[in-house]
């Protein structure tokens, strides 16, 4: 039954800008890097993880919840016979599905973009396909508690604050706080402090000359599942909240 739900939110989208933006963001940063062959790849990497890709799942999910907010305000899903609450969860869930999409677009344009550098100019791959996977894994989980929070925000305060929010104020308190102690305590920065570790990029995207900041993998891991714990506290709390507000 939920598939059904999937499937309906998937259609809503046929045709619009939001299936393109999944190939167009990715498209942008790379060719934004790809004059400058040296560093391409480690570039990249960060101005994806850093600038263009909270800016492409902040707009995608803002896409996604304001076609059905709109002019509608729900009154087109709250008068069907459907379950409220599948309909928040089939959102978050689509949302989900088109990140990794674009992530995985990503990954391949990076790799396939070090590899024509690596035969045209010599320059050989700085990340490894295997270290890029593992790149691309951590960006897409570390980062999918922002799903269902700016669903949330889009539907209570539109667009262009929940872009202000979550891609401006948000990504830029990531980067501050990504190498100092207190980067636990901010989501936003959990992405930037895993690629420390991960891809050996700093948020300003210095290589890491100093391995002693480091995490061990046990650690890398922790992160990622409190990534998840949180997506899935965010995603009971604004589903309850869409489903009281929309039949109360």
């Amino acid at each position: 039954m939920e598939m059904a739900y999937m499937q309906a939110e998937n259609l809503k989208h046929k045709r619009t800008f939001v299936k393109k933006l999944m190939v167009l963001a990715p498209l942008v940063t790379m060719l934004i890097n790809f004059f400058a062959p040296l560093w391409f790849q480690m570039n990249s990497y960060n101005w994806w993880y850093v600038m263009l890709y909270p800016g492409f799942l902040t707009l995608l999910c803002t896409l996604i919840e304001q076609r059905d907010n709109g002019k509608l305000k729900y009154r087109g899903v709250a008068s069907l016979p459907v379950s409220q609450n599948k309909v928040w969860k089939a959102k978050i869930g689509i949302a989900c599905i088109y990140s990794w999409v674009g992530n995985i677009i990503f990954l391949l344009l990076n790799l396939l973009g070090g590899f024509v550098i690596s035969v045209i100019n010599g320059i050989p791959l700085v990340i490894g396909i295997w270290q890029a996977v593992a790149g691309t894994v951590c960006i897409v989980i570390g980062s999918l508690w922002e799903i269902p929070l700016c669903l949330w925000l889009s539907k209570k305060v539109g667009i262009f604050i929940t872009v202000l929010l979550n891609a401006g104020l948000g990504s830029m308190l990531g980067i501050f706080a990504a190498t100092t102690s207190l980067w636990v305590f901010c989501p936003y920065s959990w992405v930037s402090h895993l690629m420390i570790s991960v891809l050996n990029i700093l948020p300003n995207g210095q290589p890491v000359v100093d391995h002693s900041t480091a995490m061990p993998f046990w650690r890398i891991i922790l992160v990622l599942f409190l990534s998840l714990v949180w997506f899935a506290v965010l995603s009971f709390v604004t589903e309850r909240g869409f489903e009281k507000q929309e039949v109360g």
